[in-house]
């Protein structure tokens, strides 16, 4: 029964790292999951795909889908209020939900050559309310639920990071994660980590591990499939700041090797 499980819940996970983190986790037989989605069909469809996906073989009696779009307060609330009523609280909570460009344009640096797409201010603001600000609003409102988890393994909350966010790199790195490009994006991060660390610090004294992963450069949907790592790999990163014991995630941005620095 779900109840015997740790409940848990995905944002973003109808694709991409979600998808996969939601699928190597229905295996462990430990977790009931939600796999939530914008769009409702889609988060169907994802789990449908799963049972006949060999590349990443699911145990989908544990994952049903759940409508929360994280741009919308309403939606986040209402999936809460889903959640309330079916389980009574909520034991994990992964918020994997993120883009890496406004919508319209090529990059995150400005309009497109051709001068069309949002401005440069509309884009800030589409990547921050998604990165950053429907990831905060989610941890406040499923917070109440998160509370009432007394099960071995809950009282996490994981964010889905990025080695991108780190200030030192930025400011050393002579390759691709030179501070000059994915301005943008990178921003959001290291704002997402300031907001992990508050509410790893905020929220320790009442048994909480609070983490960040960095899945690595995966070939995704939010980089156009352009990324070098097996999003599978990078999904297994997500899993490890589930799973991970406290001491060696809690309030750390962690990849593949451990704690990463700031």
């Amino acid at each position: 029964m779900a109840s015997d499980k740790l409940i848990l819940l995905i944002t973003g996970a109808n694709q991409g790292l979600g998808y996969y983190a939601a699928s190597q986790l229905s295996n462990t037989d430990k977790y009931h999951i939600l796999l939530g989605s914008r769009d409702l069909q889609k988060a169907e469809k994802a789990i449908e795909v799963m049972k006949t996906d060999a590349s990443s073989p699911s145990n989908t009696s544990n994952i049903e889908p759940i409508q929360i779009d994280v741009n919308d307060d309403a939606s986040i609330q209402a999936a809460a209020d889903h959640v309330k009523q079916k389980f009574n609280r909520l034991d994990v909570l992964m918020l994997n939900a993120g883009i890496s460009r406004a919508a319209g344009v090529e990059s995150d640096l400005g309009p497109n050559a051709d001068g069309s797409g949002p401005s440069l201010r509309e884009q800030y603001a589409q990547q921050y309310n998604t990165n950053v600000f429907g990831a905060a609003v989610c941890v406040d409102v499923f917070l109440p639920l998160l509370r009432h988890s007394t099960l071995p393994g809950g009282r996490r909350i994981a964010f889905t990071g990025s080695s991108t966010a780190c200030l030192e790199t930025a400011r050393t790195d002579s390759g691709p994660l030179n501070g000059k490009n994915y301005r943008l994006y990178r921003s959001t991060k290291t704002a997402l980590n300031m907001v992990m660390v508050s509410y790893a610090r905020e929220l320790e004294g009442e048994g909480f591990v609070v983490s960040a992963s960095n899945p690595g450069h995966c070939g995704t949907n939010l980089n156009l499939y352009k990324g070098l790592k097996d999003p599978r790999e990078g999904a297994r990163v997500l899993v490890q700041a589930v799973e991970g014991r406290r001491e060696e995630v809690h309030g750390f941005l962690v990849d593949e090797t451990g704690k990463l620095g700031w």
